[in-house]
Order: C-alpha cells, then structure tokens, then sequence
C-alpha cells in the first residue's frame, strides 16, 4: 500500500467541484450574474442566452464598475467586496457576500468581462479560460459591467451530459429571471433567448405593476394587496382572490430581505391561510415579502443561497399566515386591510429601506375581469330534497338568538383566538368580490342558483355552497368561543347505530357533544339525542346526526386526534349536512336573508371546501354571445 493516501486536490479540481455546487445548471450562473449586478447598483439589467445558456450567456449592467485590479482579482475564489469579516455573515444585506460565484463560472466556462467606472476614462475587458485569466485589455464602453459566459461546463462532461432540453433549461432561466424582476420592481429588464425577446420590462411605479408585467393583466386584476408588520417582522406583498386557484404552486413567489428563497414555513404559511377557501389539490398565486432583522435570518445554509433559516420560524409564520388570511376574510368592493402596526423604532430599523410603502408601492387598484369563473360549485352529497319548497323555513340563526340555547364549556384545547389582536387601519383598495345583497334579485333558477344583476352582468349564487360557509362561520366561532350553542329538543329521540361502528361513536362522546350535540348513551348501540347545533334548530337533529357519524371515516380513533385542523374538517361536515341544498325553492324573503347573512361572513366567496359561491357572466360577454 502506497504510504500516504491523503492528498490535496489541485487548484482546479477543487474550483470544479465548488462550482457544481454553485453552478447546478445554466439559471444558477444567470441568477448569480444578474445578483451581482444588482449588488453594484445596476438600474437596468439585460441578459441574454444562446442555446438554452449553454452556449452563451451575456448578462449587462450600468452598475459601479470596477477597476482593473478589482476585475482580475473578482475572478479567484473567495474574493468579494461584500464582507470584510466572520462578524459580517451575521447580517448579510447583499444578494452575494461568498465571492465563489464569479470563480465558480469562470472555472467551468469561456469567460469574458467588460467593466468600467464612471470615473474611469477607459474600461478593461479580461477574458478567461477554466478559471485561468489568458488575457486583459482595455476597451472603450459605457459604465458599468457586462460578462460573456460562452460553452459552459466544457470541461465538466458529467455536469453537461445531465443539463435538460434546450427548452427546459431556457424555461428555468426564465424562472429565475422572472423572480428576481419581481423583486426589483424599480428595475428595467430585459431577456432575450437566440434572438427573440422574452421579458422587456421597464421600470415598474409598483409591485402590482411589474406583476402585471410579467404574469399579465389577468391574473395580476385578480390578486389582493396584503401588509401586516409585528415587532420584528413585517409580510406584505399580493395574494389571489379565493375564487383563483391553480394545479400547480408555482405562482406562489416568496422573498425574505429581497432575496428569492424557496422556504417551507413560509409556503405552508401561504397554503394554509387559503384553507377552507379554495379546493383541495389546488394552490393559491402569492408574491411575499417578508422584511426582517437581518440578523434574525441566516441565508448561509445553502450553496446556492435558496434557502434560509429562521432564529423564530413560529413568529414569521404567524404573521404571514395572519397578513393573508385577514385579507381574504373581506374581499368585497368595500374592504381594507386590517393590518396590526407597531411603530417602535426597533421595528422600523429592522426592514430594509427600499421595501417601504412607497417603495413597495402595494396601493394599486385591482379590478374584476368580465370573463367568466370556470367551475360551478355543486352540492357535496350530490342529494336532492324530494320536497322542492321544504317544510322548515330557511334557518339562519343570529349571534344572539332569542330561542333558549345553551353553550357547552369546551375542554379540548380549542378555545384560543386565532385571529390575533392589532389595530385597523385602511391601507388598500378595493377588492372585486361585490355586496350581494346591494343587488337585484332576479329569481332562484334549478332550485339551486339564485341569480342577481350586477352594472358588469349576471352573477349567479350557489345557494347551497353560500349557506354553507355562512354556517360553517358561524359554527367555527362558536367553537372558538367555547362551545358551539346547543338547542334543546323538546323530546328525546334515539339514534340507532351501526353495531360495528358503535364502540367508536361512543369512544367520540365528548367530540359530539363539542360540535353542539347532546348525547347519551341509551344502550349498547343506541344513542340518545337531547339536543342539536342551535345555528340549525332541533328540527332534523337525529338526520344530522346520523350524516356526521357516518362522515366520521374508518379509522379507530373516529372524530379524535388531529388537533384544530380536523375540527375544521368535521365543522365542514356538519356545515355541508345541514345546510339548505339545491334542489330547495326559496322565498324572496329568504334569498334576501341569506344574501344579507353572507355579506356578513368572512371568506364569503367560497364554501368550506374551496368551491365558489358565485360565477360572473360579463355583460359584455352575454351581449357577444347574442352577436351584438
């Protein structure tokens, strides 16, 4: 055996092996490029590739410019004008701060650089060659920088033989483009891939603006400006309405300090403040800001910079889950942002200066296309009721009903307010969801869909989906509030269970009785009903009952575990079973009862699963139809 076999490894092998880990594909070398650009100041960025950026990538800049001496210098490992010491790394306010970027391309590529100072008289290009400089000159250009990137991963087979199509990988610059534009709204771009043009974006008065310009009016006429700063911490930016969504996640763009990052807590924040709103499966589009302490995030867990670690993720957490869902409670032409201030100057010192108002420039008008909603919601069961006019009226019970009910203490850890405190402010425009009971009525067509006139056209109502979150509001805050109230019937009423099934239904007694039902054992498989959720009356208490012991599933711990989340799911249940179906003619008078009660309701757009309670048909769009 040989008598040492630990070595180091050449300068070369070393710099290809770094750059794999920075370098991962022809966007990480853009994203890196356009980064620095933005570090030295730049006001417009022009990138362009050839062969999906394989071939060629050219990234310019009127940025600062450096000196000769500087521009050689950037090209070696660990050379940055970034940081000056390990106390740096504890509060990093740049997009780059390592200074392997620059080295790491240049090691695996053709690469040239042209950059001047303006107080400069001339400018210096070095070209360079698998990390070794072979030439420097000087040459006349503009301010600022440009770099030539040409044959990347030429001398790395293995990385080149595992890049993707043409089209895949020109389609992830594009992403990484398109990110990184949507940050600097204050910032001209400009791609172009073999020629032709794909983004030429000027400079943008706001975020909703440069949104527009990069995703297009339709999707950026349909998303809500959000903005809510705790100590510490500050979430702002859009997110959709909750009759938007989409198969996919990937309009959903998150920011921490300015920097694209692509962070669980903070796309589980965006997901679950869109629960109950929009379908299961679906995803919402979001673009967030989140502005904190720099030295409260630590952005050095990831080579590529993608990832960032939160001193208090809880706290960050909270306050996005809380900007976005506070914003869709109201999503009517009249609403504003709630949003909870703190003006203590430690709060204020902690976000970045250009993400303040007025250089987010969130306060933009965002209007309702004419087009119509794609989807009409439908009655979960798919059950009609044989009786089109029904025997009990429509019920809609009010926070203080006058009939005698009762609320049952609840002891399962599900009393806390999830809303949060804060004080309200008006800070933003309008959002498109209207007033429904501020309009005409037109009648209930299908004994299901109650249809009004709006200025724009016709809108059609879900009778059933509406009724259905109104109850499931109610419902969710009588939970909150203790205990939702109980009704008691003025008999008795056994309910037979299955023998199967009764050992589980009796093991989730206390569940039962949380969601409003006054039960008792009455024998091995019967149960006996007393009471009944108030909201619905103890008319068809023991029908209701039984729907929601079936809905339990097959598991063994029935209605337990889960915590708050399977609460939710069992209140849609009981939401969905009692309310009014289609299939139910209604009387004028309760069609203007449920309109006014939902108008009333937070997330009013949507039902407990997500489905819309209304679609739009334009005027515009009916007068076509009739070719006028």
């Amino acid at each position: 055996m040989p008598e040492h076999i630990v070595h180091i490894l050449p300068e070369q092998v070393a710099s290809q092996i770094a750059a794999g880990e920075v370098v991962e594909r022809p966007a990480s070398a853009v994203k890196e490029l356009i980064e620095n650009s933005l570090d030295a100041g730049a006001r417009s960025v022009s990138v362009e590739i050839l062969g999906g950026g394989s071939a060629l990538i050219a990234v310019g800049d009127d940025g600062s410019g450096m000196t000769r001496a500087d521009a050689i210098l950037s090209l070696r490992r660990h050379a940055t004008s970034k940081i000056r010491s390990a106390a740096d790394l504890s509060a990093i306010r740049t997009l780059g701060f390592r200074g392997e970027a620059l080295a790491s391309i240049a090691s695996v590529s053709h690469l040239r650089m042209q950059t001047r100072r303006a107080a400069d008289e001339h400018g210096v290009e070095v070209a360079a060659e698998a990390g070794n400089i072979e030439d420097t000159r000087t040459c006349a250009m503009a301010a600022g920088t440009r770099i030539e990137v040409r044959q990347l991963f030429f001398n790395t087979p293995a990385r080149l033989k595992f890049l993707k199509t043409l089209a895949t990988e020109q389609g992830a610059i594009a992403e990484a483009f398109q990110r990184i534009a949507l940050a600097n709204h204050r910032i001209a771009f400009r791609l172009t891939a073999d020629g032709r043009t794909i983004f030429d974006l000027p400079r943008a008065n706001s975020v909703l603006e440069r949104f527009r310009q990069v995703l297009g009016p339709r999707i950026a006429s349909r998303m809500l400006a959000f903005d809510l700063d705790r100590p510490g911490v500050r979430a702002q930016g859009l997110a959709a309405t909750s009759q938007e969504s989409f198969a996919t996640g990937r309009i959903i763009f998150t920011f921490v300090n300015g920097r694209s990052v692509r962070d669980r807590v903070l796309i589980r924040a965006i997901e679950q403040a869109y629960q109950t709103l929009i379908p299961r499966g679906r995803h919402p589009a979001a673009l967030l800001f989140v502005n904190m302490r720099h030295e409260d995030v630590d952005v050095n867990v990831h080579p590529m910079k993608t990832e960032v670690r939160f001193r208090n993720g809880g706290a960050v957490f909270d306050v996005v889950y809380h900007a976005i869902r506070d914003r869709l409670a109201d999503q009517t032409e009249n609403a504003s942002v709630a949003t909870s201030v703190d003006t203590s100057a430690a709060a204020s010192d902690a976000l970045a200066p250009s993400t303040d108002d007025a250089a987010m420039g969130l306060i933009t008008t965002a209007s309702m296309g004419e087009d119509a909603r794609a989807g009409q919601s439908a009655d979960a069961t798919g059950d009609s009721v044989p009786n089109p006019r029904g025997d009990a009226p429509l019920r809609l019970v009010p926070d203080a009903p006058n009939q005698a009910a009762f609320q049952r203490p609840l002891s399962l850890a599900y009393d806390r307010d999830a809303r949060g405190g804060g004080a309200a402010v008006a800070a933003h425009p309008p959002a498109p969801i209207p007033m429904y009971s501020r309009l005409r009525v037109i009648g209930q067509i299908f004994a299901g869909y109650i249809a009004l006139e709006t200025e724009e056209g016709l809108l059609l109502i879900d009778q059933h989906a509406a009724h259905e979150r109104v109850t499931f509001e109610k419902l969710r805050r009588e939970l909150r509030d203790g205990g939702i109230r109980t009704q008691a019937m003025l008999a008795p009423v056994p309910v037979e269970l299955n023998p199967a099934r009764a050992p589980q239904v009796h093991g989730a007694l206390s569940e039962l009785r949380a969601m409003g039902f006054e039960v008792e054992p009455f024998g091995p498989t019967t149960l006996l009903l007393k009471g009944a959720p108030a909201v619905f009356g103890p008319e068809g208490g023991a029908k209701l009952l039984t729907d929601m012991i079936e809905s339990m599933g097959d598991n063994e711990s029935g209605f337990r575990g889960g915590g708050e989340a399977a609460f939710e799911n069992w209140l849609k249940q009981l939401a969905c079973h009692g309310s009014v179906r289609v299939g139910r003619v209604l009387e004028l008078a309760e069609i203007h009862s449920l309109l006014a009660e939902l108008d009333r309701t937070e997330f009013k757009s949507n039902c407990p699963h997500g489905r819309p309670v209304h679609i739009q048909f334009g005027r515009g769009q009916i007068e076509r139809m009739f070719r006028r």
